[in-house]
């Protein structure tokens, strides 16, 4: 079965900290681009596909119109039974109760919104155009809709946020009682606002504030599944968890990413060039990448390690590079060995970026 990722890259307003691909929404622009999307999505019709996932960008800025057209087709085109979750990213801003009745007619039945922090000055200061206010209104509405799977996304590590900052955002968060979090460190990307104002992070404070956050969350019952994703019980993503346990998805849109058949490819980041190269059934990718048996194995490791409570089998370590150097790990106590379980030393998750490069060989 194959994962299905759809590109929305469309947003009203470009946050200071956002470095991936998008345009600012509009309509007849939109229009045409779904019809881009519903053509390329034609050519997978025969794959069996067991999760979706609408992303972005802001896939709610779409029109209540747009969304069910490209859903309609969605359905049409894939065996919708089969699929075991079918994820919708929204926005506070642009949510409203005739786009979450359309989401829930056509079985999406989980939600990823867009929080980021519950402080208006934070909202402010990352360039968000909701508030707190806005965000509560727009959960609220999707709880009334029936929708009972919702991950809320959090930022942490702001310039001049201190610990206990982060804890009382956290705190405020968690009273919503919400099924997933995703939780990300302030990162300064280049080509971005917070980049050419010469904006800065402390990793010392981030890594404080990482550790309290384990803390809290496990306190709460939260499990801790994957590096920067906590969950209640079974309610984990199972769209994202296939990434980390490197199986294939198809990519459709401007600027996503895609696996298939061993070849790892990425679309064109042009919306202009990508709706052209569709129209005229041509090849939307710009990067192409083989993945032989030695890369895919080292892969396999680097995404695997990410999954802290699944871990990866010792069987996935199959060369003898590999194993020797699982073996210095689990010496320095940075991986551990649970009966045939290799999991990340939770210790160690805040320098998982160096272990994991250790086994680039």
């Amino acid at each position: 079965m194959t994962g299905l990722y759809i590109h929305i890259p469309f947003c009203r307003q470009k946050c200071l900290y956002c470095d991936f691909f998008s345009r600012k929404y509009d309509v007849l622009l939109a229009d045409k681009y779904i019809d881009s999307l519903i053509k390329h999505s034609q050519k997978f019709k025969n794959k069996k596909i067991d999760s979706i996932y609408i992303g972005g960008g802001t896939p709610s800025v779409l029109s209540s119109k747009q969304i069910q057209k490209l859903l309609q087709s969605l359905k049409n085109n894939f065996n919708f039974p089969e699929i075991k979750e079918f994820t919708f990213e929204l926005n506070p801003e642009s949510v409203s109760k005739e786009k979450l009745h359309i989401l829930k007619e056509f079985g999406i039945d989980r939600l990823s919104i867009g929080l980021q922090s519950v402080e208006d000055k934070s909202l402010k200061y990352l360039g968000r155009i909701h508030d707190f206010k806005t965000f509560c209104c727009a959960y609220d509405m999707a709880k009334h809709e029936g929708f009972d799977n919702i991950s809320i996304d959090l930022i942490y590590g702001l310039t001049n946020q201190s610990v206990g900052d982060w804890e009382n955002v956290l705190k405020k968060a968690l009273l919503f009682n919400n099924d997933h979090l995703s939780l990300y460190p302030l990162s300064i990307e280049k080509n971005t606002p917070f980049h050419k104002n010469g904006g800065i992070t402390d990793d010392k404070i981030q890594r404080e504030m990482y550790e309290k956050t384990v803390d809290i969350l496990e306190r709460k019952g939260y499990v801790h599944y994957e590096i920067s994703n906590w969950a209640k019980k079974n309610k984990e993503a199972f769209h994202n968890t296939n990434y980390w346990r490197n199986r294939e998805y198809i990519g459709l849109g401007v600027g996503a990413s895609g696996y298939l058949e061993r070849n790892r490819y990425k679309n064109i980041e042009d919306i202009d060039k990508y709706m052209n190269f569709i129209e005229n059934n041509l090849d939307c990718a710009i990067e192409n990448d083989y993945i032989d048996e030695k890369l895919y194995a080292t892969e396999t490791i680097i995404l695997g390690l990410r999954l802290l409570s699944e871990g990866l089998s010792v069987n996935d370590f199959k060369s003898l590079q590999h194993k020797v150097i699982l073996l210095e790990c689990l010496k320095e106590k940075t991986l551990i060995q649970e009966e045939e379980k290799i999991k990340l030393s939770k210790e160690y998750v805040f320098v998982f970026n160096q272990i994991a490069s250790k086994f680039i060989v």
